[in-house]
Order: structure tokens, then sequence, then C-alpha cells
């Protein structure tokens, strides 16, 4: 009878671990000034002296989607099981920069295909755990002209370090550093179409 009951308890303790639910996803979303920011418009009325710019549906690497991904090495990546994007990083990253191209002075959104055109990709949307912990965002970016062609092709990369191991430390470290990744590419295409820009005739 003793031992009915023991194997009787075993199997039931067995049962519980065999059936039990994994733990819920947790949902996050960068703690991005910008983002807090974003403004609904699409595209920005002319304005005298605003060059237009033509931002493209922003893309990224196929493993960048809702699951948060950690990496410990430029050759080792993971996926979280539980910790979640709310959007996806493409999505965050393009209202972002709509957000602050649109701050940027001398700059105008429009969907003029004469417009100088700026196609981004998202390279890096990471939890870096090693050597230093940061969140990590890297944004290839290529700005073209309709009529002179390529005017530059770079890639931007800002970090925020991560305070602690709480999931929300990074992110709002993330947004920390999608911010000064936008910031850097708003900067560099002022800046090139500024020097790109056809001197009035006199």
């Amino acid at each position: 009878m003793r031992r009915r009951t023991w194997l009787l308890a075993g199997l039931v303790a067995l049962g519980g671990c065999l059936l039990r639910t994994p733990d819920s996803p947790r949902f996050f979303r960068p703690g991005s000034a910008t983002l807090d920011a974003t403004a609904e418009d699409e595209v920005d009325p002319p304005a005298a002296g605003r060059i237009a710019i033509r931002l493209r549906g922003v893309r990224s690497e196929p493993f960048l989607r809702e699951r948060i991904v950690w990496r410990i090495s430029e050759v080792e990546y993971g996926l979280y099981e539980q910790r979640r994007w709310i959007d996806l990083p493409a999505h965050y990253v393009e209202r972002a920069l709509r957000t602050r191209l649109r701050a940027t002075p001398g700059l105008r959104l429009a969907n003029d295909l004469r417009a100088v055109a700026l196609r981004v990709d998202v390279l890096a949307f990471d939890d870096v755990l090693a050597p230093v912990h940061a969140a990590n965002v890297a944004l290839a970016v290529a700005l073209e002209d309709p009529v002179r062609g390529r005017l530059f092709v770079r890639t931007f990369d800002a970090r925020a370090g991560i305070e602690s191991a709480d999931p929300a430390s990074m992110a709002k470290a993330m947004g920390q550093a999608l911010d000064d990744a936008v910031a850097q590419v708003a900067d560099a295409v002022r800046l090139s179409v500024q020097a790109h820009r056809p001197s009035s005739p006199r």
C-alpha cells in the first residue's frame, strides 16, 4: 500500500512538470523620446528652402522580428523565449526617423518621386550581453538623388549601456540607442543634401 501511495505521488508530480504551461511572453517598447514625439502626418507641406526627402520603407535583417535578440559576440546570437517587442524593430526605426527628419532644419518629408530617396536597413537591434551589457542599434543607410545619383552609403551605429538585468532597463537603453542612431542619420542627410544642393544662379 505504501509503495502504491509513493508511486501515485510520483506520477502526480511528473504530470505536473510535463503539463506545466510556460511563462507568458512579456512585451516591451523602446523607451525612446523620439518615438514618444511621433507625429501622424505622412508628409510635410512644401516650405521654401527645405529639401524634400523621400523615406523608403525601412527593412531589417530577417531575424529582427518581435522576439528580442541577444548577442554575446559578433558571431553568436539568440532569441529570448518570453521577451518580445510590441512592434517590429524596423517599424520603430521608421517612425523615429520620420519624426527626426521632420525636426531637422532644412529638410521635409515628401512622397515625390523626384525627391532625394533615403533607404535604411536595420542591421542590429540587439541586447548585447558581452563584453559590456549594452543596447545596440545599427543602420545601413543609402541616400540617392534622382539626378546626381548616390550621395552616400554608410553604416550608423549607436550603443547605450544597460544598467541592470531587468528587461525594462534594456528597453530604456534600446530607446536611447535608437534616438542616437536616427539623430546621426538625420544630421548626415542634412549635411549631404546641403553640400550637393545646386547653387542658385547669380
